[in-house]
């Protein structure tokens, strides 16, 4: 069993292979962790692994590009509804996710709401 401090590392480490490209290493560091796991809050934050990785295997990067909306909703939603660990762990996840993300290359040229 992973303490919540290894089990965040451990997502880190893991989200920083996505960022970085490192596909196949991060899936193998994935299914090494995933045992280890067993509080909400780490079901929640595998979800978001494997979704992520999902998406990006699967090409569709440009569904989950815009980090800005991702961050929005992810500040959002503990505001609207209550959330339980595993909501947590998913959605700290994808922030961390999204926030790999770079920049669009025009983001000086939207408008603000």
């Amino acid at each position: 069993m992973l303490s919540t401090s290894q089990l965040r590392e451990e997502v880190e480490a893991i989200v920083g292979l996505v960022a970085a490209g490192k596909i196949d290493d991060a899936k193998q560091r994935l299914n090494h962790l995933a045992p280890d796991v067993s509080s909400e809050y780490g079901r929640g934050a595998l979800l978001a692994l494997n979704g992520i990785l999902n998406v990006i295997e699967n090409k569709s990067t440009d569904k989950m590009a815009d980090a800005q909306k991702i961050l929005r909703a992810a500040e959002r939603i503990p505001k609207m509804q209550t959330t339980d660990d595993m909501d947590r762990g998913y959605l700290q996840t994808i922030t961390k996710w999204a926030k790999t993300r770079p920049a669009p290359k025009d983001a000086g040229n939207v408008p603000q709401a």
